[in-house]
């Protein structure tokens, strides 16, 4: 029985399959009963889609999206590197970096502790005391906001008492005055408001 012959497209597509599988001229030639001049624009083509291809999958590959300035600042933070540090390798101002780093603290929750540093920076020897002191006496924390407010409780209250030992100070100045004002028989206005006793 004699092989049915193939049409046009379907030969075609048979030398197709050859190149790709590999086979050369010589080959193609005896397997699809072609000449090679039959396989010579079906071998140009298929080189120039091949290397398209590859032309495609290269841009792709260089295409691939770099991370932008936030990001690698994102990931030197992470990574444990500092702020300055930061600057240096990212090759930015400083204030971007700082920006950056404060993003960064939002998003692993920790912007408050640093603006709370920020704002108490040389205060935080006394603070870190306090800090070891709550720990060391397992002390609660709603127990130091009783104390803190009782200590300044305890601040007004040495405040009243120099005020009104300033007071106190200045009506006897003022009954000083008058004694002596009274035993030279000068009889001065006295100020209003002294305590009665002043006019006995």
């Amino acid at each position: 029985m004699s092989e049915i012959p193939l049409n046009k497209f379907e030969k075609q597509d048979l030398i197709l399959r050859l190149l790709k599988e590999g086979k050369t001229y010589r080959e193609i030639c005896h397997i699809a009963h072609v000449s090679p001049r039959d396989i010579k624009p079906i071998a140009k083509e298929y080189e120039r889609k091949k290397r398209l291809e590859t032309n495609i999958r290269k841009e792709k590959k260089n295409q691939t999206k770099k991370p932008s300035i936030s990001s690698q600042a994102f990931i030197l933070f992470k990574e444990g590197k500092q702020i300055d540090e930061a600057k240096v390798l990212l090759d930015i101002p400083f204030k971007f970096t700082v920006r950056y780093w404060r993003q960064y603290l939002k998003s692993i929750r920790m912007f408050e502790a640093f603006e709370f540093y920020e704002e108490n920076s040389y205060d935080m020897p006394t603070l870190l005391s306090i800090a070891n002191f709550i720990k060391r006496n397992n002390v609660d924390g709603k127990d130091i906001v009783n104390v803190l407010r009782a200590a300044n409780d305890v601040i007004n209250l040495n405040q009243t008492t120099l005020n009104l030992n300033g007071e106190i100070e200045k009506l006897h100045r003022t009954r000083n005055n008058y004694s002596l004002n009274q035993n030279t028989n000068y009889q001065p206005l006295l100020p209003l408001g002294l305590p009665k006793y002043y006019y006995e």
